[in-house]
């Protein structure tokens, strides 16, 4: 039922791209646990309707992608240290700016070209088990997306994937 859930009007989530909601929060149903983490999810606000976000695919034709930018910050909604965990089912994250500044050597930045109807966003992950992937996303200007390749490059990832305890 919609109106279990609640928002933490604190934790907006800031998107440039068009998108079909009045604003974007952390948020979530029933009784918030500990760690936090787990218990948050993104909730869209239209109106009074609040609407969680449980999965990515939620959010095929809610947005509108325009540029290279906007691709790169959509796939970065459900991938950076700051909001992957609204996500229960994503399990990596990308690195941040400083770990793309301090370990260059070992990570290469994010590359987006158009492609058909969207963007292919090529890009470092961090998975749930330490190891550091090269992977190729394709998303499509109304936010449908698809992980197209993954390949591991370093069994042991320059950078942590985030434990919430």
């Amino acid at each position: 039922m919609q109106d279990d859930i609640y928002i933490l009007e604190d934790r907006r989530v800031r998107v440039s791209f068009a998108n079909k909601f009045d604003a974007l929060f952390k948020g979530g149903r029933g009784i918030l646990g500990t760690p936090v983490e787990a218990f948050l999810r993104l909730i869209g606000v239209q109106g009074d309707r609040k609407i969680e976000i449980e999965k990515v695919e939620d959010l095929e034709g809610q947005v509108t992608i325009t540029t290279p930018a906007e691709a790169l910050e959509f796939v970065r909604v459900f991938s950076s240290f700051d909001t992957h965990y609204l996500f229960p089912k994503v399990q990596y994250v990308e690195p941040t700016a400083l770990d793309y500044e301090t370990k260059k050597d070992q990570l290469e930045p994010p590359r987006v070209v158009p492609e058909g109807d969207g963007f292919a966003i090529t890009r470092n992950f961090v998975d749930a088990k330490g190891r550091l992937i090269r992977a190729t996303e394709q998303v499509s200007r109304d936010g449908a997306y698809e992980l197209v390749n993954a390949e591991v490059i370093n069994e042991q990832s320059p950078v942590a994937y985030p434990i919430y305890q």
